[in-house]
């Protein structure tokens, strides 16, 4: 029997009343957590041993975090007739795991030990005290003026006694002193002991001592065995990120491999003790359905010179952010593999084999799970107008058979050195993406405009043209031949009044590359101590009384 729960129902069960056979108190255990990138469904589960009659089901160990609204309840071997659920005042729950007690005990017995340092060091301090208080009196005798009557032997008999006593009571001083120190001497190791053991017992306590308080009504036709499964969504953070590394192998064919897994954290305030995890890349909390698109309204009217006109009428062809489309995985389960993949239905569920354990808020649990390799180009990008090296480009195709997820800080390798650390933008299945692994440093890039020397011509502006030279050079001071892909750009224009003209020697193999108007690109093999040059002249035209922006 399912029962889903809304906050009317929970406030109209209170007035529930039964005849009723006893409480019985129920701890139930998170066993199943199926999480999604920033959020998770939490399956508790409890053994019954159900009497005949009605009962009152009591579950006092469900953290805050748990989001009663979505809350489901199956429960078999009984029939549910009511549900109570208390926030506030919520009977104490007793911290009866052994772990932690045995941890509280370490404690309570190491400030035990501290606190008889603290009394011996007392004890040697006092009697340090009272040999000090005997030097006094001593020497206060010793300066009595009634000793002047006193005869010769009299005075060296006083003298003499006084002198053994004050040696001997500074020897008892002394002793009891340096008795102290080496007894507080001991506080510095027993501190440092007692820190260690703070820590060891926060590292255990990791949950939040607040719980929820939910009293399930039940009607038992026949006593036996029974169980009690409770699904609901927590409130507290989860997260779930793809775990990435790039690693690009050399020599011979070139090779790309991506070793991945997943990181899962939680701050549920519960800790998650051998629970049967998957990770599922759908996400609930993002939009699930179509954006409404308005009607657009277009009117005209006399123009006006109103520079924010222009931006107004911007905003009105302001499209509504399109809806993610979720990556489909078409990997099944791989055998010999600790998980497996479940592709049935929008999204993919990754289930692990192994049970797991994440504490609340402190452990970050990655999860590994396979390599897998395509064959790459590798070749060197230069971008002089903005670099003053080129760096190493793999280009590769997603030929996986499945869609990879984004990811944000991800390392990227180079014959097992790292290089580097980018964000992944995902990568669907069959579509091909050029990784960045690192500067090659022996490539050297300039982009130069020409001065006006020597018959050349740098930037000439008039009232409505403008030409500009440049120069691009690329040098290779490295030992082997690279295949060198060189980008530059001129300008393009929407409107027919202005004219842009550009010559290229030589001329690029690719004009308008990736879609992008007025993107070129040079492609050649740049062999070691080879030095090769462009240059690339731009002449923009417009009428009179116009201005370029």
């Amino acid at each position: 029997m399912r029962f889903s729960l809304s906050l009317f129902s929970l406030l109209a069960s209170s007035v529930a009343s039964f005849a009723w056979g006893g409480d019985i108190a129920v701890t139930s255990r998170v066993a199943e957590v199926p999480v999604f990138p920033q959020l998770a469904e939490i399956t508790r589960r409890a053994d019954l041993d159900l009497p005949l009659g009605q009962h009152r089901l009591i579950l006092s160990n469900i953290p805050k975090t748990a989001d009663l609204e979505t809350l489901q309840i199956d429960l078999t071997g009984a029939d549910q007739t009511a549900l109570l659920f208390r926030y506030d005042g919520v009977p104490p729950r007793t911290a009866n795991d052994p772990e932690l007690l045995a941890a509280e005990a370490v404690i309570k017995e190491i400030e035990a030990r501290i606190q008889s340092v603290y009394d011996a060091s007392g004890q040697a301090r006092s009697a340090a005290s009272a040999a000090e208080t005997a030097i006094g009196f001593l020497e206060q005798l010793g300066s009595n003026e009634g000793l002047a009557d006193a005869g010769a032997d009299a005075l060296r008999q006083i003298t003499r006694m006084i002198s053994q006593e004050a040696d001997a009571a500074g020897k008892q001083a002394l002793a009891a002193q340096i008795r102290a120190r080496n007894i507080e001497a001991e506080l510095e190791a027993l501190q440092d002991e007692l820190q260690a053991a703070v820590q060891a017992l926060a590292a255990i306590s990791r949950e939040d001592s607040d719980r929820l308080y939910l009293v399930v009504e039940v009607d038992v036709p026949e006593a036996g065995a029974g169980q009690l499964e409770l699904r609901y969504f927590t409130k507290g953070e989860v997260y779930s990120e793809p775990s990435y590394a790039w690693h690009l192998t050399t020599g011979g064919m070139a090779k790309v491999s991506l070793q991945r897994g997943f990181g899962v954290s939680q701050n549920t305030g519960e800790n998650w003790e051998a629970v049967d995890l998957t990770i599922s890349t759908l996400e609930p909390g993002e939009q699930g359905a179509p954006s409404y698109l308005p009607p657009l309204l277009r009117r005209v009217g006399t123009p006006r010179p109103d520079p924010w006109q222009r931006l107004l009428s911007q905003s009105d062809f302001a499209a509504s952010e399109a809806p993610m489309v979720e990556a489909v995985v078409m990997e099944d389960a791989r055998a010999g593999a600790s998980w497996g993949a479940d592709t049935s239905g929008p999204g993919v569920s990754y289930h692990f084999s192994h049970p797991v354990s994440i504490a609340s808020g402190a452990d970050i649990l990655r999860l590994d799970m396979d390599r897998l390799t395509t064959e790459a180009k590798v070749l060197a990008v230069a971008v002089p107008a903005r670099d003053e090296t080129a760096y190493r480009v793999a280009e590769i195709s997603n030929t996986f058979g499945e869609d990879l997820l984004a990811a944000d800080w991800v390392p990227h390798f180079m014959d097992g050195k790292l290089v580097t650390f980018a964000a992944f933008a995902g990568l669907a299945a069959g579509q091909e993406a050029a990784l960045g692994f690192g500067a090659i440093r022996g490539l050297r890039l300039a982009r130069d405009v020409l001065q006006k020397s020597d018959g050349e011509r740098g930037v000439i502006s008039r009232s409505n043209q403008r030409e500009e030279a440049v120069e691009i050079s690329a040098v290779n001071l490295t030992a082997e031949t690279w295949p060198l892909r060189l980008l530059d750009r001129v300008p393009y224009s929407q409107q027919e009044e202005l004219e842009i003209d550009w010559v290229a020697a030589p001329r690029p193999a690719h004009e308008n590359v990736d879609k992008q108007r007025g993107i070129l690109a040079w492609e050649f093999d740049l062999a070691p101590g080879e030095d090769r040059l462009i240059r690339l002249e731009t002449t923009l035209s417009w009428p009179e009384g116009k201005q370029l922006r």
